[in-house]
């Protein structure tokens, strides 16, 4: 099965990519523009908590109609391919850590995603009986994370006084061969792990980019 750019709304979602692209590269081009700082954290908090919303939803199909109960008494599931990337363990830690370095923190995790979901995609998409809303979810957080990694560093480089963020500085993803994988039950257990850590990190990075707004723009008064 493939997917063509005729499912339904995929015109519309393509233009709302790249509008929103450009909206980041402008903003991140003009530090003293129109957007503020502010609204900056309202619009990539919307975003990320949308982004964990498709991810969840991606796992929960996933799990209903592909995954095996054998693997989760069989197999151990590997460490998700961020759990390199030094990230606050509780609340304290969160808020002991500085804006700056969350930021970074966050966005290194994102940036880590952008690869699997371009192979998850085809992936989901060659399941057997796989639904439409599903095809439609990973079409979907693949444009979100793209997005959310904009927004991200955008409000990095209106934070950070002394530019020093590397691009570049997090874990490849290793998966592509079992995913690949002509046994079925490695190709299956594969997505699931990959579905699995997604939710996980996504969410992860809802809540940290939160505590952000919640520290920058309400002063730590939202709670």
């Amino acid at each position: 099965m493939q997917v063509t750019l005729n499912l339904p709304g995929s015109g519309m979602y393509l233009l709302l990519l790249v509008s929103t692209v450009l909206l980041w590269e402008n903003v991140a081009s003009n530090p003293t523009g129109l957007v503020s700082i502010e609204d900056l954290y309202h619009r990539v908090v919307e975003q990320s908590h949308n982004t964990y919303i498709v991810a969840a939803d991606i796992y929960r199909e996933f799990d209903l109609n592909f995954a095996k109960r054998s693997w989760l008494r069989d197999r151990i599931p590997p460490m998700c391919h961020t759990s390199s990337i030094h990230t606050p363990e509780d609340r304290k830690q969160v808020h002991e850590t500085t804006t700056v370095d969350l930021l970074k923190a966050i966005l290194n995790v994102t940036y880590a995603w952008e690869e699997p979901v371009k192979h998850l995609l085809p992936a989901v998409t060659a399941l057997p009986g796989v639904s439409e809303n599903m095809m439609k979810r990973a079409i979907d957080v693949k444009g979100k994370i793209h997005i959310l990694a904009e927004g991200i560093e955008t409000i990095l480089n209106r934070t950070e006084t002394e530019p020093g963020f590397d691009g570049n500085d997090y874990p490849a993803w290793t998966g592509l061969e079992d995913l690949k994988s002509s046994d079925e039950d490695t190709r299956l257990f594969t997505i699931y792990n990959l579905c699995r850590c997604l939710r996980r990190d996504t969410h992860k990075v809802d809540s940290y980019l939160k505590v952000l707004r919640c520290r920058v723009v309400f002063k730590n008064e939202c709670f």
